[in-house]
């Protein structure tokens, strides 16, 4: 049965000490509370631990992320400072919290085997917790909790997808702020998509590309997680709190034009400051005024209003006045959620059921869902593989039958690979040898990419690329069919099961290739290849240009961008990998013809691009590499 505290406490007992009644940190929790977290806990993350290890990995390898490791603490401290509140509130069961746990189950579960989506499981996880707090401690004490506990999705990683509709625009916005900014203070400036081009006083033109790095992204994620808990722990009323945030994206864009117009400023001295190290400090010393002008922000809003009430869902409480302490009657005292057979009382009815049902739910599905990937070999984290002997793409030939090298590969700068997200890449321009009509010989430009492990990000596509660099899409995509010699293909008897479609192999060109005549396997269904193409055009110039790609992944290949995630992330692979494959060219009429030429320049090189992937075959049959799981398993065989 229910029990009344029959002991004192002042409202704002010492943290982490007991108050005479069982409760806990300042009064948040009483003795049943603490042990139920204990409990609760261990299931919990061992039911999302796939989310919180790639949440680590994103977080530790991309500075848009690094701020989630701080979030949790600040959701703690936003907590605590409601914590007086909290112990206000009347504990009860809530059974209607027990839907949103079996919900966020089976939505993890979708976003794990389903359709992989990072997001989406860090979303399930947030509705989770949720629902084990309402089920636990009822509506009320949710009430006061929910806002800490939705500050936490602030540390979950936004999708590729999502991002990519949102920075793109942005570094348009930069890159247009800043040649504002530039050419009203006098230095003379053009603007070509997310391309700067800064005028010297000699005529020298130094080129400045805003790449998604300098998107002002970075400033807008980490101001809106400093702006929500500046937002709950530093002002009181609901309308400073909405100011905050709302301000929260114009302060960082803002100071992200500034930032951009100071490094163009800078690179008048000296073009290196507009990269490297001096990049990363003058963009460390903006980001560090922004803060300042930000809290100035807070500063003016606790200012506007001045009063001598606190709302009650506001986080900072004022001490009660010296005096007696209050004494908890059982008409005033709250129920407790003590020990079973403790001084502090016993369990309110239902919860030694309610947190039974949870600990029973969240185990279940922890256990059953390790046991799926147990037994049906499913891997939840791909590993990274390269091709044999590490081979690069830049190691593919520069000439074949019927085209030819023009000029060096293109070299690009360490800010542009940091935009690219690999060093596995080659840009590199073709040329016909010879053309039967005696027209001028075309000239395409091929670029490869090549990306493994993580699948988190596509690389730049035309469509996003091309517009950033001041072209202007004036088509819609169009899946094309690339139209392949497949005289010397060979097909692969043996291929392993589960493959789900036909591999071959093709020799490489004896004279060309530095392995001559050697058989690879190409990608599954060959013939069936389709680039996506696009047309665009330079503005108020009489330049058109064609552009295409597809993916090669996880011994495959697909057309679009979208479909990679779903053709590298096939929960019975251990492996991930894709490489992008993009051809562009200015001189060709239309897009059948940029797609007749690529079918000659691909399908001469596509046996050597073949030799920069990893044998997919040998990876199936556990083969490769020497580490591979399913090395001496039979898998495949």
């Amino acid at each position: 049965m229910t029990t009344i505290a029959s002991t004192t406490r002042p409202l704002d007992a010492s943290p982490g000490q007991g108050t005479g009644d069982g409760r806990y940190f300042g009064g948040m929790f009483t003795r049943g509370g603490v042990v139920a977290a204990a409990v609760v806990a261990p299931v919990f993350l061992a039911l999302f631990h796939h989310f919180f290890y790639t949440q680590h990995l994103y977080s530790w390898g991309s500075a848009d992320w690094s701020h989630a490791y701080f979030v949790p603490l600040i959701s703690l401290y936003i907590l605590w400072q409601q914590r007086h509140e909290i112990a206000r509130q009347v504990p009860r069961t809530c059974w209607a919290g027990l839907l949103a746990v079996l919900l966020s189950v089976v939505c993890y579960v979708f976003f794990m085997a389903g359709v992989p989506n990072h997001m989406g499981q860090g979303l399930s996880a947030l509705l989770c917790l949720f629902g084990v707090v309402l089920l636990l401690a009822g509506p009320d004490v949710t009430r006061v909790a929910f806002l800490p506990i939705a500050y936490l999705g602030l540390g979950v990683t936004i999708s590729e997808k999502i991002m990519i509709i949102i920075t793109f625009p942005l570094q348009l916005l930069a890159t247009q702020g800043a040649f504002v900014l530039l050419n009203v203070i006098g230095v003379s400036t053009v603007a070509k998509g997310n391309l700067l081009e800064v005028i010297k006083s000699n005529g020298d033109v130094i080129p400045l590309n805003v790449a998604e790095a300098c998107s002002g992204m970075r400033m807008v994620i980490a101001f809106i997680a400093l702006g929500a808990a500046v937002a709950l722990v530093g002002v009181r009323h609901w309308w400073q709190r909405m100011a905050l945030l709302m301000l929260a994206m114009p302060v960082a864009l803002v100071m992200n034009i500034f930032r951009v117009a100071v490094l163009a400023i800078a690179s008048l001295q000296d073009r290196n400051l507009a990269a490297g190290e001096a990049h990363m400090w003058i963009g460390m010393a903006l980001l560090a005024i922004a803060f300042v002008f930000y809290m100035g922000l807070v500063w003016v809003l606790n200012r506007v209003v001045v009063d001598d009430q606190t709302p009650a869902s506001g986080p900072v409480k004022k001490a009660a006045p010296a005096g007696p302490p209050k004494v908890a009657t059982p008409a005033t005292a709250a129920p407790v959620v003590g020990v079973r057979g403790g001084g502090a009382g016993s369990w309110r009815p239902g919860a030694m059921g309610a947190l039974a049902t949870v600990v029973v739910v969240l185990g279940a599905s922890a256990g059953a869902l390790g046991l799926a990937v147990g037994a049906l070999g499913l891997h939840l984290r791909k590993l990274p593989i390269q091709a044999a002997e590490n081979r690069q793409v830049r190691s593919i030939p520069t000439q074949t039958p019927t085209w030819e090298q023009v000029g060096q590969d293109e070299v690009m700068s360490a800010e542009v690979l940091e935009e690219l997200g690999t060093r596995n890449y080659l840009s590199r321009s073709y040329r016909e040898r010879e053309r039967a009509d005696g027209k001028p010989r075309r000239r395409l430009e091929l670029h490869l990419a090549y990306y493994t492990g993580m699948i988190d990000t596509v690389p730049h596509v035309p469509e996003r690329c091309m517009t950033g660099a001041g072209w202007t899409l004036v088509s819609s995509p169009v899946r094309m069919p690339l139209n392949l010699d497949s005289s010397g293909w060979l097909a692969l008897p043996d291929a392993p099961e589960g493959s789900q479609g036909q591999y071959f192999t093709a020799r490489t060109h004896n004279e060309f290739s530095d392995a001559p005549g050697i058989r690879v396997v190409l990608p599954r269904n060959p013939g069936e290849i389709e680039m996506l193409v696009s047309a665009f055009e330079l503005p108020g110039r009489d330049v058109r240009l064609y552009g295409g790609y597809f993916f090669i992944a996880n011994g495959g290949h697909v057309g679009t961008a979208e479909g990679v995630r779903q053709l590298a992330f096939k929960l019975e692979d251990d492996y991930a990998y894709y490489l992008k494959v993009q051809v562009s060219s200015i001189e060709v009429a239309d897009k059948d013809e940029l797609v007749a030429l690529s079918s000659s320049l691909i399908g001469e090189l596509l046996p050597e691009i073949s030799r920069c992937v990893p044998d997919w075959v040998k990876v199936k049959r556990g083969e490769y590499p020497a580490d591979n799981p399913r090395r001496g398993s039979g898998a495949g065989k």
